[in-house]
């Protein structure tokens, strides 16, 4: 059993080591999520600015699907690093297919 009382179980996280488009992305999904609401909001209550709370609507899906996507890939990333740190390493001279010892290296994960 591993004493996690005075380290922690995982390595500490790099996630503040963002490119600038990565935080531009996300400043705008915050901007635009704001410009959305106002817009609407004023839209709903006068019947103008419609127009523009549309396009800071359509703005607002696509930086959210570009910085989903962005995070999702970067987990994924790690989850990689992680896993090829830990998995066994399989012989070349081994008569197991890849696919098999893919597998079996998925089950060994799931049964840990």
């Amino acid at each position: 059993m591993t004493d996690t009382s005075t380290r922690p179980a995982r390595a500490a996280a790099t996630r503040w080591d963002r490119s600038a488009l990565q935080t531009s992305a996300e400043l705008l999904l915050g901007l635009s999520f704001a410009a959305t609401m106002a817009f609407g909001g004023y839209a709903a209550a006068t019947g103008h600015l419609a127009v523009f709370a549309q396009g800071a609507g359509v703005v607002f899906l696509v930086t959210l699907t570009c910085v989903l996507v962005s995070w999702f890939r970067a987990v994924e990333r790690e989850e990689r690093a992680d896993h090829r740190a830990t998995a066994p390493v399989v012989p070349a001279s081994a008569s197991v297919p890849l696919t098999t010892a893919a597998i079996a290296a998925v089950d060994a994960e799931y049964r840990r």
